[in-house]
C-alpha cells in the first residue's frame, strides 16, 4: 500500500472536522433559539396530506402566511432571493407577520429569514415551517382530532435571528403531543 502525502492527510482532516462542524453548529444554533428565542402563536388552518414515503407526520399551514410590501419597488425580487420579515403580535395574543425586507432588521432579532413568493399586488407568501413530526402510533389519532377542532387549533413557535423554530401544535390549549392513543 501506498504512504498518504502530508497533503492527502491534511485535506482529509479537514473533511473530518467540516463534517463535525456542520452538525455541531445547527445544534447550537437552534438551542439558542429554543432558549433565547421569542415565542409566537399562529393561527393554522386545515389541510390533510398524503405521502407514502414520508410516514405519519402533521402538515400544517399558518393561516395567514402573506404580508403586503409598502415598498415593493425596493425589495430584490430574484429567484430564490431571502427575505427578512418582522413578526407582529395582536391584541389576542396571536402573531402575524408584519412587514418585509430585504435587509435584515437592526432593531429587533425578533424576524423570520425565508423566502417568499410575490403576486402582481404587491402582497408575498411566505414559505413557513410546514411539517410537525411526531411518534407514529399517536400521529393518526392526533390529525383526527386536529383536523376535527381545526378552529381552536394554533402553533407555538420561536423566533430569534432569522430562525423559526416549531415547538408544538395546541388543540383547544392542549400539546397534540399528549393526546393518548
Amino acid at each position: 500500500m501506498d504512504r498518504l502525502t502530508k497533503k492527502q492527510v491534511f485535506v482529509y482532516i479537514t473533511v473530518v472536522l467540516v463534517l463535525f462542524c456542520i452538525p455541531i453548529y445547527i445544534i447550537i444554533t437552534n438551542t439558542q433559539t429554543l432558549k433565547h428565542g421569542e415565542e409566537f402563536l399562529f393561527k393554522v388552518e386545515a389541510y390533510d396530506p398524503y405521502d407514502m414515503f414520508r410516514g405519519n407526520y402533521l402538515e400544517i399551514r399558518f393561516e395567514e402566511n402573506e404580508v403586503y410590501s409598502y415598498n415593493s419597488d425596493r425589495l430584490n425580487n430574484e429567484i430564490n432571493s431571502s427575505y427578512y420579515v418582522r413578526i407582529g403580535k395582536r391584541s389576542d395574543g396571536y402573531a402575524y407577520f408584519q412587514s418585509i425586507s430585504d435587509t435584515k432588521p437592526t432593531d429587533t432579532s425578533s424576524y423570520y429569514k425565508t423566502k417568499a413568493y410575490s403576486s402582481f399586488d404587491n402582497t408575498y407568501t411566505i414559505e413557513t415551517p410546514t411539517r410537525y413530526y411526531m411518534n407514529e402510533k399517536k400521529s393518526l389519532r392526533a390529525e383526527a382530532i386536529y383536523q376535527e377542532n381545526i378552529e381552536n387549533s394554533y402553533v407555538k413557535v420561536r423566533v430569534k435571528d432569522g430562525k423559526m423554530l416549531i415547538l408544538g401544535i395546541y388543540v383547544n390549549g392542549m400539546l397534540i403531543d399528549t393526546i393518548e392513543q
